[in-house]
Order: structure tokens, then sequence, then C-alpha cells
């Protein structure tokens, strides 16, 4: 926005993939974005169908994947430390905790390669940010990119 002569009209829409089936839309507005700018793309994020998040702060990840990219490595880590299956972790995530998919399962959907460039920028930006576990790393390095390359933590 900065770089912009008019940086009152620029803001950021964060669509999820895929979007046909993702309702959730972030909305992020820079410090000097307009309220009317904030309000017109958050009418436009509902004219097509979808739900806003207003992200009140620019942080690295915006607010999804400040909590998801995080807990992908989690899990692996849960996976390493405890001898629990993949199914069993997702399981508990499904069953327990109620998320629509387990962990591996959106991972796999997202990407192996979406998660990893995303985890490396945001510790980039924020070193709060968990590096790449080992085994992200791996599939990444291996195009075992989950649902689109046929494998990821599933076949």
């Amino acid at each position: 926005a900065d770089t912009t002569s008019r940086p009152d009209k620029f803001i950021g829409i964060h669509f999820f993939n895929p979007p046909q089936l993702m309702k959730l839309v972030e909305v992020i507005p820079g410090e000097k974005t307009s309220q009317e700018v904030t309000e017109l793309t958050k009418d436009y994020v509902k004219s097509v169908n979808k739900q806003a998040v207003l992200c009140r702060k620019d942080v690295p990840g915006f607010i999804i994947n400040r909590l998801f990219i995080p807990m992908v490595h989690e899990a692996c880590y849960v996976k390493d430390r405890t001898g629990a299956t993949l199914e069993e972790i997702d399981s508990a995530v499904k069953f327990k905790l109620g998320f629509p998919m387990g962990i591996f399962e959106l991972a796999d959907f997202t990407g192996m390669d979406v998660i990893h460039k995303a985890t490396v920028e945001m510790h980039l930006r924020d070193k709060k940010v968990i590096n790449p576990h080992p085994l992200v790393e791996k599939m990444f390095d291996e195009k075992k990119l989950g649902q689109k390359s046929g494998e990821g933590y599933y076949k």
C-alpha cells in the first residue's frame, strides 16, 4: 500500500482453496485503508456468497494460516513423539475437536507446497512461527504434495 499513491484504496483479500468449496475469505485492510473500502470489500465478499472475516492487523499468515500452519507441524511432532498414526490424529481432531476434517487430510487438500512456502515466508517475517517439520520438508522436496500429486500424508 505504501508504494501506491492511494494507500487508502488498498486492501487484501485472501480466498481459500478451492474457492468453490471454501466459504471463508479473510479481508485485510492496510494501516491507511479507508473504512469505505473495507465495507465495500466485505459487501463484495458477501455478494459472491462467502463469509468475510476481518483481519484487523496485517500479520504473517493472517488469521487462519497463523493457526493452521503450526497445527500441521505440531501434528507431525505428535506423530513422532507418541507413535500415533495419521488416522488416529485425524480421528481425534474430527471426532473430539469437531473439525470437519483431520489436520493431515486438510494438509493434503491444501498442498504441501503451499504449506511449506507459507511456513517459510511466515517464519522469515516472524521468528515466533515454527520452522517446517522435517517430514514437511521431505514431502515438499519429494514432490509429495497431497491430492494434487496423488500422494501426501495419504495416497
